[in-house]
């Protein structure tokens, strides 16, 4: 994206693509519009509710910072941790807990290796994408509230060519309200993804 060949990509969100950033000062790529948003969840063979977690649960979270933070804020709202209430939740980290009343242990592991632990882990903390495709049932998603705006998927595209007119048409098509009502209403689609702002 930063040298034209791609004009725009649709999987990141802003934090997992501010670190890319940093970590990569010569990229020059911007967030133009939200999208969509991955279906995130706790997956669970063992379990029906996170309030099942028994006292020292094994959980998994995601081995990157960006998702690490989600995975938290979610399992703060669903009523297993608390975060320090000072900090960004969307930055969060581990050393952020503050109370943590069933001693849960974590596990961190990459996208591809999160399914395939699910039978060996109490709970694990993942996008839905993941382990359906890994043929993992549905049922094994024991909670899945909608994640906040931070955490939607965003159209990138690169900023030296954010004005060109074919990059001002990808954009006006990905804010076509069409495109939100078709993520909200296609079976296939939305197992996976919601909404990522208003129709």
């Amino acid at each position: 994206m930063s040298d034209g060949e791609v004009a725009g990509t649709i999987y990141q969100h802003k934090l997992w693509l501010s670190q890319v950033l940093e970590a990569n000062p010569d990229f020059r790529e911007e967030a133009a519009t939200p999208v969509f948003r991955w279906g995130f969840g706790i997956w669970s063979d063992k379990y029906t509710d996170p309030s099942q977690l028994p006292n020292g649960a094994n959980v998994s979270l995601y081995s990157d910072p960006a998702n690490e933070a989600q995975g938290l804020w979610l399992l703060e709202r669903a009523g297993l941790i608390k975060l320090n209430p000072s900090v960004d939740k969307f930055t969060a980290t581990q050393k952020d807990i503050v109370a943590n009343p069933k001693n849960l242990k974590f596990t961190l592991l990459d996208f591809g290796a999160q399914p395939r632990a699910l039978p060996d882990l109490d709970a694990v903390v993942g996008y839905a994408e993941s382990f359906l495709a890994a043929g993992v049932s549905e049922d094994k998603l024991i909670y899945a509230p909608k994640s906040p705006d931070e955490f939607a998927s965003v159209l990138t595209v690169g900023s030296d060519y954010v004005e060109t007119a074919n990059v001002q048409n990808l954009i006006k098509a990905f804010k076509d309200p069409r495109v939100q009502a078709f993520i909200a209403d296609d079976p296939e689609v939305k197992k996976l993804a919601l909404p990522g702002r208003p129709a």
